[in-house]
This record gives structure tokens, C-alpha cells and sequence, in this order.
């Protein structure tokens, strides 16, 4: 079974797990009551957690344990902590995403399997690559892959593939969603989501739309092919669901890759909003891939779920054992061995006269373990011809062996950890220098620039680049290389050839395109603390912007060895979406790449289409950052006014009010600047 993929199950509870493991989950994934991405689910005590993973290792079952929210410098001692705690339960693998957590992980305990979080959004192989280097075992690529990117990926990476193939799809990119902190006041990236894209959000201003939700993946008729292309574990979503569901997801997974019928329509049964889509993988995106949640499909689940408790009712026997019974004179043995553990009982009873063949008899008492996780694989039985014995002190043997073995099986070892010291951050004063960014060149009032420190510009736009800027130009790769890492490096390298040396990562697959550059950061690498940044300066980024999911307080406490950028102005893109919203309502013909979105207050949140030249779209918040008349609060090396939506007059008006210090005058928000982050 080691050569085969595996199907990793959901299990936000103890009862979850114990399905999963029943139904022939070959690993599960839970998290503990902190730094984990669903804080909403039952997770796991520590002492539960060393349970959990008795009951998973006896069974052949791994235990994958998510700290994949991003950190704050005041929580990394307590995260190192939980870290050893989590070790010493025996964990197999932690996944993470934010760097700091890598670093600890790797410090505090170096050899366990480190598997890069989703919410990391890789989704190219130089992404891939780059996790290969810094130690991590896996990496669990981004959702929105083609299969044939994932096998790109998968056979070129030189680690383990982890992908998505059943259960809720994000509408955004996991990691880049900010909708759930700008729109709810709670985290995605700390683990709280809000859940925003299932609310009323409409592409044609009608409050009774749903044009963000997407329906479930389904992709189990996919698993052959998946395991085809290498790809070593399948994930299925659902750590907030019930037991049932876990159990129907788990029992077709096994099925579909064993070439087994399984039935698509009681999955859909558990769960579903209005059946599945697997267009990510299929490169087929419509309005078909959005589903709300109905009434008929919460009577059907209602109704399905008696019927799915039977897939979880008895233990499934998935570990093979080796019997051997020595037959004597009044005192007869029976051995069983698992291949690492072995126990022998005594079975005290006098032999007696036989014409029958006593091996089959004793062969069927041998294979009765149900009620266990064992199956006979085999025995070996020496016996004396013409003799037999009664079954009942064989069965009793066999009963104490099986609770033995069981018991030896669930004996928790934990791992040995390193003590990992954190430098505590020093703060110093910054330089606060003004940067603009721009979706265009036309965008540019060209009088300001004086202005300006640096300028930021999507790649694709340096042929446009006047010259009087150029040198001050920094060249912003595409948030989405889906597909597209050769052209985008082609491009990285004509840009370079014609003299741009500054380029700006927005994913950390971005890094080695532009390795030996001087390279910025866009806030989406989600870094929240001093370790994280000091990471990223090690992978080469010489300037990194800070999280806007953080307050500007926190902001001024990251370490001064790195040199930081803080946005001062600008609606932030609160969802990076492929599947497009406005599909719902119109086609890509009849639209011209700009559009809205109304949410239930009435709101519009602007969407720009990047899908001619990268295939992806932009939701921002309705109203933009501000902090003109707030300056003296930020602390950073570079303020930079972001403008995407604007006209050139607008930016020139707005930057001159920031330089200023006047009030914006219209509508605006501090985002998080100023709030308690969540």
C-alpha cells in the first residue's frame, strides 16, 4: 500500500476521526485548539491529540496535524511550545504556512515531515521547488491547478503532491483571501473565515444572488488518473462536517481508486450545494461551477445520513497479521506477529483423536478478528496429524493476542525535541518614503513622480515605461502564473535585458524567477512577525510589505534587520478568484473586464479581469485604505499608495492629499490598522 496514494480524511473531532479511520482513511488531518485554520471545529487537547494518534498508528493510519495560520511576533514562544507538544504526541507531519512556523518546526524538531499549507497558494514548480529546498517533505498545491499542471508539478518537484479532490471550494485562492477580515472582521489566515463568499453577493445588483458561491468539488471519478500522474495524497475538505459525511467521501475515495463503482449521487446526498464541479482540474470554468446550499439539499442530507452511519458502524480491518500455532502435547502455543510486534499465548488442553482435517477448522477460528482492526494475512500451523484440540481456548488465545498486539499497537511514541531560542524584535524608527503602485502606465501623473520613491507597475507594462522613470521602476509579477512560469520568466528576463533590475514577488513561487534581482514583496505572502521576515530576507527579498491584516502597532514592532513597506492608500484585492463571478451573468465576450459586485448592504466592490493576459480576476474592497492624515502612526521604510481602479486624475488628486496630510474626503476605511487582529 506504500506506492499508492493516499486518501487523507477531515477530522475536526474525535467521533470524525474514528469514521474516517473505519471507512479506510490511510491518514487523517486535525488541528489543536490554537494556530490551526478552522478554530471553529472541535480540534484536539494535547492529551486527546496522543489518542487520536495511538488509535491512527494502530490501525496504519497517519496523524497530520495543522499549524497553518499566519503568526504574530507576541505568539512565537507559545507556538514553539505547542510545536514540542504536538511532537511528543507522534505526530507523522505538521502542515504550515507562515515561514516563522517552517523555521520553528524544522528547528524544533528537524527530521518530521513539514508539508506546505495550501493556504502557501503554489501552484507553479519553481513554488515547488523552493519548499524542496527548505526542507519541506510535501507540498499541498493550490486548488485551481489544471490535473495536467498538477502533473507538471508533481513529476518535476522532487517531493511529495498533496491536491484537493473532494468537499467546499474557496471562491479565492486560499491565502489570498482578505474578504472574511476587510468584510467580517475575522481572519481566513487566522483561521476564523467568515464564510463571506456564501453570502448575497450579486454581478447584477439583485441582493438574492449567490455569484460568489461555488458548489463542492467532486473529482473521485479523477483518482486513477490522479494516481497516474504520482500525485502521493488526496485531500478531502471538510473538517466542520459530520462524521457521515466523512465516512461517504472516505468509502468512495477508497473505492474510485481501487477501479470500484461508488455512488456519486448518495456523496452528493452528505453533501453538496447543488451537486459538484471539478472544473478547476478540467480547465472548464462556467457558471455550472457555482451552487448555493438549498432546502432539498439539506432534506436529502437529513435524510441520507441514518443510511451513511453504516459505513462507520464496525472497525475496518486493514492491518494484516501472521498467525502461528505449535501444536503439543497438553500445552499447544499460537503466536502472532504484525512484522514489528510479536506475542505468544500458551493454550493448556489435552489433544485428542481425529480422522478430520483439523486445518480448516482451525483456520476459520484464526480469521475471526472482527470487532478488530487485524485480518489473517496468513498462518502457519504445526500441527500433529490425527490429532485436534477444542476451538475454545484457540479462540480465547486469539482474543488475548488481538487485545495485545492492539494495545502494544496504540502505545504512543513521541518524538524528541531541540529547545529553538526567538530573538525578541527590536524596533527602530523609520523612513516612511512614499511608493506608488499602478495597474497601468496611463495611470501615472507623470507630474508627481518627483514624488515618488519607487513606482510599481505590472510586468507586462515595462515596454511602456517612460524612460524618465525607469530607474525608479519596479516590475510587479502576476499574482496568478497558473500555467504560465516560462512566459513569465521570459518576460522577467527581456525586462532585465533592457535594464530593469527591481521586480516585486506577490507568491513565493515568484522568488527564483527573479533570483539575483532586487526584489520587493507584495503584502500577499501574508507575513505578520520579525521570523517570517527574516525568512523571506534569507530566500533574497530586500524589502517586504507587511500584512494589512495586522495593526500598524505590530507593524512597528518587526525587526529592524528587515526593511518594510506598509500601504497607506488603496481598495485591497479582498479575493484572487479564477472561477469568474460575472460568468453568472454574462461571457467573457460580452464583458470588458471591469465590473461589480453588490453585496447585501448594498455595497459595490470593483472586479478587474487580468484574463487576457493571466487568467485571473481581482475582487477589491469597496472603499480603500487611507492614512494621509494619519502618517505620524506608521512606522515603516515605505507608504505605498496602491491605485487600480483609478484615473490619473484621481491618483494625482490623492496623492497630493496623502503628501498633505489632508482627510481623503470620501469614503474610506483603516482596514485593521487599528483594530485588535483576529
Amino acid at each position: 500500500m506504500t506506492d499508492r496514494t493516499e486518501i487523507l480524511a477531515p477530522a475536526g473531532s474525535m467521533e470524525n476521526l474514528v469514521a474516517a479511520v473505519y471507512s479506510g482513511a490511510n491518514a487523517v488531518y486535525l488541528g489543536v485548539q490554537s494556530f490551526n485554520a478552522r478554530a471553529s471545529a472541535a480540534n484536539f487537547s494535547f492529551e486527546e491529540l496522543k489518542k487520536a494518534v495511538g488509535f491512527c498508528h494502530a490501525r496504519n493510519v497517519k496523524v497530520n496535524v495543522t499549524l497553518n495560520t499566519i503568526l504574530y511576533d507576541r505568539e512565537l514562544e507559545e507556538f514553539k511550545e505547542t510545536v514540542k507538544q504536538v511532537a511528543a504526541c507522534g505526530v507523522d507531519a505538521i502542515i504550515a504556512q507562515d515561514l516563522a512556523a517552517a523555521r520553528i518546526i524544522k528547528s524544533v524538531r528537524p527530521d518530521i515531515d513539514l508539508h506546505g499549507s495550501t493556504q502557501m497558494a503554489v501552484h507553479n514548480l519553481a513554488g515547488a521547488l523552493l519548499l524542496k529546498e527548505m526542507g519541506y517533505s510535501r507540498v499541498i498545491l493550490a486548488r485551481e491547478l489544471t490535473l495536467k499542471q498538477v502533473e507538471h508539478i508533481t513529476k518535476n518537484c522532487g517531493i511529495e503532491t498533496e491536491i484537493f479532490v473532494h468537499g467546499a471550494l474557496c471562491m479565492s485562492l486560499s491565502g489570498q483571501c482578505y474578504a472574511s477580515a476587510y468584510l467580517g472582521g475575522r481572519s481566513g489566515n487566522r483561521g476564523r473565515c467568515a464564510g463571506t463568499c456564501r453570502l448575497p453577493m450579486s454581478a447584477r445588483g439583485n441582493m438574492d444572488d449567490n455569484h460568489l458561491s461555488l458548489k463542492d468539488l467532486c473529482a473521485m471519478e479523477m483518482l486513477p488518473a490522479i494516481e497516474k500522474i504520482g500525485v502521493k495524497c488526496v485531500k478531502i475538505e471538510g473538517r466542520l462536517r459530520t462524521p457521515e459525511y466523512v465516512a461517504a467521501a472516505v468509502d468512495s475515495a477508497r473505492k474510485a481508486l481501487d477501479g470500484q463503482p461508488f455512488d456519486k449521487q448518495l456523496l452528493a446526498d452528505a453533501f453538496s450545494r447543488s451537486g459538484f464541479t471539478n472544473g478547476f482540474l478540467e480547465g472548464k470554468l462556467d457558471k455550472n461551477a457555482f451552487g448555493v446550499r438549498t432546502k432539498e439539499d439539506s432534506r436529502r442530507t437529513k435524510d441520507t445520513l441514518p443510511k451513511l452511519r453504516q459505513l462507520y458502524r464496525r472497525e475496518g480491518q486493514y492491518v494484516p497479521v501472521k498467525f502461528t500455532f505449535d501444536m503439543a502435547e497438553n500445552k499447544s502455543r499460537l503466536t502472532v506477529t504484525d512484522g514489528k510486534n510479536t506475542f505468544t499465548e500458551t493454550i493448556v488442553s489435552e489433544l485428542q483423536d481425529t480422522d478430520k482435517d483439523f486445518s480448516q477448522s482451525l483456520t476459520k477460528a484464526l480469521e475471526k478478528l472482527g470487532g478488530t482492526p487485524f485480518y489473517m494475512e496468513d498462518a502457519t500451523l504445526n500441527l500433529i496429524p490425527g490429532k485436534y484440540m477444542p476451538l475454545s481456548g484457540i479462540n480465547a488465545a486469539r482474543r488475548t493476542l488481538a487485545e495485545k498486539l492492539l494495545a502494544e499497537r496504540e502505545a504512543v511514541s513521541g518524538w524528541k525535541t531541540n529547545e529553538y531560542h526567538i530573538l525578541k524584535p527590536t524596533g527602530c524608527m523609520r523612513a516612511n518614503r512614499l511608493v506608488a503602485r499602478f495597474e497601468t502606465v496611463s495611470q501615472i501623473p507623470m507630474d508627481l513622480c518627483c514624488y515618488y520613491e519607487l513606482i510599481t507597475l505590472p510586468l507586462e507594462e515595462w515596454e511602456k515605461v517612460p524612460a524618465e522613470i525607469k530607474d525608479k521602476t519596479v516590475l510587479e509579477l502576476s499574482r496568478d502564473i497558473f500555467g504560465r512560469e516560462e512566459k513569465i520568466k521570459a518576460l522577467v528576463d527581456r525586462a532585465r535585458e533592457n535594464g530593469f533590475e527591481k521586480f516585486c514577488v506577490q507568491n513565493i513561487g515568484h522568488i527564483p524567477l527573479v533570483k539575483g534581482c532586487k526584489i520587493y514583496s507584495s503584502f500577499t505572502l501574508n507575513v505578520s512577525n520579525s521570523l517570517a521576515a527574516l525568512e523571506y530576507k534569507a530566500l533574497g527579498i530586500d524589502t517586504i510589505t507587511i500584512s494589512p491584516e495586522i495593526t500598524l502597532e505590530q507593524i512597528s514592532r518587526i525587526t529592524m534587520d528587515v526593511k518594510t513597506m506598509v500601504i497607506g492608500y488603496g481598495h485591497i484585492p479582498v479575493m484572487l478568484v479564477k472561477a469568474c463571478p460575472l460568468h453568472n451573468v454574462k461571457t467573457c465576450a460580452e464583458c470588458n473586464g471591469r465590473g461589480y459586485l453588490t453585496d447585501r448592504k448594498g455595497m459595490q466592490l470593483p472586479l478587474l479581469c487580468h484574463g487576457k493576459i493571466a487568467g485571473y480576476r481581482e475582487i477589491f474592497n469597496a472603499v480603500p485604505i487611507y492614512l494621509g492624515d494619519k502618517k505620524s502612526d506608521i512606522n515603516a521604510d515605505y507608504i505605498s499608495l496602491n491605485f487600480t481602479v483609478e484615473s490619473r486624475k484621481q491618483a494625482a488628486k490623492i496623492t497630493e492629499k496623502f503628501i498633505s496630510g489632508q482627510p481623503l474626503g470620501a469614503d474610506f476605511t483603516r482596514g485593521l490598522y487599528y483594530k485588535a487582529s483576529l
